[in-house]
């Protein structure tokens, strides 16, 4: 297939339905893959040291003028997303003015709690990225965690309160909420645009065996994070892979209230390859 593109992989278990067919050779795959978490594969994609990647919709959102998507391919949710989680000490409307971390591990998360509990309970704690831990540091009211350290963290029943992002935002808007898109970069289209489209062809090959094959990744996954295999079958359940049209507005939603805040300088189109 001539150039070899670079895929970025992110490395959490969320993502297996779509990668795990791609780990384990069972559908071809000619790019070299390079694994990182949504905010270091972000930086990567900037930097123009990968191709094509999985990246947060904030991401898309702020540079959509050098990334075009991938059709079907998304991480979302309508409704509970299980994985993207604020656990707080105290109530969520009594939050303001309260220190609350924020996992640096995405943006996109970051940006969706402060406009949920900005939206939903009037709430504007004092935010401050670092990384999350099993025990909130003293003076600390609210920890926003993903991925596999959220499903981990609301196993352990520390926290009185919790938020499911996925969930809220679905009460606020009646839409699904987009996490996580696949994209490629512009340049690299332009330059590799049969390779790109094999890669994505590809992509939805195993996103299609993931979907049909979920208890055998259900027990992969557990094997990979020490959960009970049963409550991770279920987890794949709630997410979504697809990126359609219902999925498309929840997207545009979440772009308006970024504009509206001030975190976007424009509302960005959704441009597809």
């Amino acid at each position: 297939m001539g150039t070899k593109l670079r895929l970025g992989r992110i490395g959490y278990i969320n993502v297996l339905p779509i990668y795990y067919a791609l780990d384990q050779a069972l559908v071809p795959n000619g790019a070299e893959v390079i694994w990182g978490t949504p905010a270091e594969l972000n930086a990567l994609m900037g930097a123009g040291r990968l191709d094509v990647s999985g990246i947060s919709s904030l991401e898309y959102g702020r540079h959509f003028h050098d990334y075009l998507l991938l059709s079907d391919l998304s991480i979302s949710s309508q409704g509970d997303v299980g994985s993207v989680l604020f656990f707080s000490r105290l109530p969520f409307h009594r939050l303001s003015g309260r220190a609350v971390r924020l996992s640096h591990s995405s943006a996109t998360s970051a940006a969706l709690v402060k406009i949920l509990l900005a939206e939903i309970y009037g709430a504007r704690p004092l935010y401050y990225s670092g990384p999350v831990a099993p025990q909130l540091a003293d003076g600390c009211s609210g920890l926003l965690a993903i991925g596999d350290e959220a499903l981990r963290l609301r196993a352990t029943g520390v926290y009185p309160y919790y938020l499911d992002l996925g969930r809220a935002w679905y009460e606020l808007t009646g839409l699904p909420f987009v996490f996580g898109v696949w994209a490629v970069r512009r340049s690299c289209f332009a330059q590799h645009r049969a390779q790109v489209d094999y890669l994505h062809q590809t992509l939805l090959m195993a996103k299609n065996w993931g979907l049909r094959s979920l208890m055998e990744i259900s027990q992969r996954a557990a094997d990979l994070i020490g959960l009970d295999h049963q409550e991770l079958f279920d987890y794949f359940h709630l997410l979504n892979y697809d990126l359609g049209s219902r999925q498309q507005q929840g997207l545009q939603a979440f772009y308006h209230y970024l504009y509206k805040v001030g975190e976007l300088a424009e509302i960005p189109e959704l441009r597809f390859i």
